[in-house]
């Protein structure tokens, strides 16, 4: 997965950047499920996922502590 390219057209400098993220077999089959029914490739997926996670990581929605409990905090 990687970056734009250095001096987009609305004159932001970006640079391009790599990231390199261990799976276990089961994270990966689940990727590659999910591109494979979608009809994208896996660095496509990735990307976008990583880009939408981005967009609406300020929103509250998104989990910031993943527990290994089946109940809310709080709950029995």
């Amino acid at each position: 997965m990687s970056g734009g390219r250095a001096g987009d057209s609305d004159g932001r400098v970006s640079a391009q950047r790599d990231v390199h993220v261990r799976l276990d077999e089961f994270a990966w089959q689940a990727l590659e499920e999910e591109s494979e029914r979608l009809g994208v490739p896996v660095e496509d997926f990735v990307s976008f996922s990583v880009l939408y996670y981005l967009a609406d990581v300020d929103s509250g929605r998104i989990a910031r502590r993943i527990t290994n409990s089946p109940f809310p905090e709080g709950g029995s």
